[in-house]
């Protein structure tokens, strides 16, 4: 009982780190805002579709992907620091830890994208914000596995700030390019090879923008299965980011650098 405890103090001092960072938040909101008030409305005019409506719901998908990401950044810098070496003296496991950091991810990046579709509901009504509450639980259990792998890439990089970002910045694009994020599946078909188009088809991150476009701004019943789509692409990334957090974290403790 009192590791639950610690995990909980954890992960709710790496959440309210986040919101600590005021020159982030506000980084962070001018470029979503500019994205959704600016550029999709130039964007519309190029496209032969409401792009409008297709690049709202992107923008609060792509917010939770760079809250989530944020994770490793503030685990480099807890690496950096010693913050995580004294959290591991405290009574709580390795296992424990990772876990603590996953949960805070997982929240500050629901929140952060929370906020984005507040502001998304004001400049495109939706139909059915009751579904947009159903599918918060399955947002977190994506953001939760985003955080891990951005955990495992600031592990692996502890001593070397710059490689951080850089693997940060490759596993951004890779992602993103292999989604429908920004693109509907019919122009990816046109850009890319068929076994890619299928990866970018079945991106947690596509489904996740695919299902606010349906259920939430477009009004439609949710589907189950839809949901099951979203956790079975979700959970792969949970469990490998943890798992390559916890060996991560395991292997500095083997080189005595924790």
């Amino acid at each position: 009982m009192s590791e639950i405890r610690v995990i909980l103090a954890i992960a709710r001092n790496d959440f309210s780190y986040f919101f600590r960072t005021k020159w982030l938040m506000a980084v962070l909101l001018s470029l979503n805002l500019s994205d959704m008030l600016v550029v999709a409305l130039v964007y519309n005019r190029m496209m032969d579709f409401d792009y409008f409506s297709y690049y709202v719901p992107a923008v609060t998908i792509m917010g939770l992907f760079a809250a989530s990401l944020d994770t490793g950044r503030r685990i480099w810098l807890a690496l950096r620091e010693g913050v995580i070496q004294y959290e591991l003296s405290l009574p709580v496991s390795t296992q424990g830890l990772v876990i603590a950091y996953l949960l805070a991810g997982g929240a500050t990046a629901l929140v952060y994208s929370g906020s984005l579709m507040a502001i998304a509901l004001i400049v495109l009504p939706a139909n059915a914000v009751w579904n947009a509450l159903l599918l918060l639980p399955f947002l977190f259990v994506l953001a939760m596995g985003l955080a891990g792998i951005a955990a495992t890439l600031a592990s692996v990089a502890s001593t070397h700030g710059e490689f951080f970002f850089a693997f940060q910045n490759i596993v951004q694009i890779t992602i993103v390019t292999l989604s429908t994020v920004y693109y509907p599946i019919e122009v990816v078909q046109k850009s890319l090879p068929p076994l890619l188009v299928m990866v970018a088809a079945a991106n947690p991150l596509s489904l996740a923008a695919e299902a606010l476009r349906q259920y939430v701004f477009t009004g439609a019943p949710i589907e189950p299965m839809f949901l099951v789509k979203i956790l079975l692409a979700s959970i792969p990334f949970t469990i490998i980011g943890a798992l390559a957090y916890f060996g991560a974290l395991r292997n500095l403790q083997n080189k005595g650098k924790l």
